[in-house]
This record gives structure tokens, sequence and C-alpha cells, in this order.
């Protein structure tokens, strides 16, 4: 798979991502955030932005790892909307995926914008963990190691909670 032109790396939990920097409308930091009782496991709550809402998602437990605890909101990277990826000359590859409302994930750590010239591996196999694999595009070398390259459009489309065995069961 070629790699974007250009990726953001961010930091979370200890483990590093990257994605395609088109998809990236700017980046929050220390941003409030709202709980919402009885929202999906992956939603971390809501955030009011210049008069919008914005539905912030904890990136851990979106694509499976859990998280024990959750830790003060460091930073909350904010994806564009089907409206701002349609003014793009270039679009992201999973645009068509994109929706009317504000989303971003909540990360601890902003890294660095990079090129794609980074080797682009294939995703890990399904089998090494319980990953939401179809969020993964693949896995990036880097001088300071492996990073995980997320198909941003495929990350914002949170399943229903009935459709997920980490549902809260009425």
């Amino acid at each position: 798979m070629p790699p974007p032109a250009q990726v953001l790396t961010f930091l979370t939990q200890g483990r590093w991502y990257a994605c395609d920097l088109l998809w990236v409308r700017e980046i929050l930091r220390n941003p409030k955030i709202t709980p919402v009782d009885k929202a999906h496991p992956a939603v971390r709550g809501l955030v009011h932005l210049r008069g919008q809402i914005l539905t912030a998602l904890d990136l851990d437990r979106r694509i499976g790892h859990g998280s024990a605890a959750r830790p003060p909101v460091k930073r909350c990277i904010v994806f564009k909307t089907a409206t701002d990826l349609g003014r793009l000359a270039v679009q992201p590859p999973d645009a068509e995926a994109a929706g009317a409302d504000l989303l971003g994930i909540v990360v601890d750590e902003i890294g660095d914008i990079i090129s794609g010239s980074a080797q682009v591996l294939p995703p890990p196999p399904e089998t090494l963990s319980g990953l939401a694999h179809e969020c993964i595009a693949g896995v990036l070398t880097r001088p300071e190691g492996l990073t995980t390259l997320l198909n941003i459009g495929t990350l914002l489309t949170v399943p229903s909670p009935a459709a997920t065995p980490h549902a809260i069961q009425p």
C-alpha cells in the first residue's frame, strides 16, 4: 500500500500511531470533555467547540486495546467532516466514510508530520489480538520503531452499542 503524502504521528498509552494529514482539521489542547451516560464505550465524551459539538473518541477503546484507567485528556485530534473533505482538491482514499458530524480522538501527545517516504507494511495478522483490524491501514517503519497507520474513515465509524461485545446491557 502506498503511504499518504504526509502523515501526522501521535502517541497514546505508549503506542505510536499515524493518520493521513488530509483528514486532520485541527488539534485541541487540553479540551474539556463532558462524559455521556450510556454512550458507546469508545466515546470519551462531548466537547463544545466554537458553537459546535464534537464527539471525542477514546482511540484505545475504539481499536480494541481497552484501557483500565482514562488519564486526563491532553490533546484531541479533530477530523474533517464530509463537507470539509469535499472542498479538497485531493481527498484521502477513505473520504467517502466521512460524516457530517465533528469527530475526534483523544491522544496523549502529538508527534511529527512526516512525508510518505516511510515504508508501509501490511497490518498485523488478525489472529494476533482482538484489535479492530479494519481500522488499521498498515504499519510504518521509522527510525524510532513501528507506527500503526490508521484508516481514519473506518475508525470514525463507531459501531452501534448492540453490535459490540463491550456494549452496556440494560
